[in-house]
């Protein structure tokens, strides 16, 4: 009995902990509220993108254009999380807290968050890929922090 409830108290605390880690990730489809000089819409982090990491004008075009295209792919993602998060929370508010449905439910929504944090990985790789060496390695030490959920450490680099 103890061997359950100790890995029914562990699967809520990993949830718990994804979803505030997936909470701030997955929010593409709701934070549209800077648009570009010729009306397109973007999230306000393409424009740090450009100031902060000092893209040229090429480099901003390809990071936006990947941006924009991986935009129907996150609210996709979005989606599934919130599906995700509504079931379990339904099947919780039931009462009973170690029935199979809601261990499914908790399998569920970790693997969604696992999809959701690779998804975004691949895209950060792929932003990268678009900058220098140097532009690369500020975006990461200041993106992987955010998608992995860890405190804010500098990314090692082999130095």
């Amino acid at each position: 009995m103890k061997r359950g409830l100790i890995i029914l108290l562990l699967a809520v605390a990993a949830s718990t902990a994804a979803f505030f880690i997936t909470r701030n990730q997955c929010q593409c489809g709701t934070r549209l509220d800077a648009t570009s000089h010729d009306g397109e819409t973007m999230l306000p982090e393409l424009e740090w993108l450009h100031q902060e990491l000092k893209l040229d004008d090429a480099q901003f075009e390809k990071v936006k254009a990947l941006h924009l295209a991986y935009k129907p792919t996150c609210e996709a993602m979005c989606m599934e999380v919130v599906a995700a998060r509504k079931k379990l929370s339904h099947l919780a508010s039931q009462g009973n807290l170690s029935t199979p449905e809601l261990d499914a439910a908790l399998q569920e929504q970790a693997a969604v968050h696992v999809e959701c944090q690779k998804a975004l990985l691949r895209h950060l790789q792929q932003t990268a890929g678009l900058m220098t060496e140097a532009q690369a390695r500020q975006y990461l030490d200041a993106m992987l922090p955010q998608v992995i959920g860890v405190a804010a450490e500098p990314v090692s680099h082999g130095h």
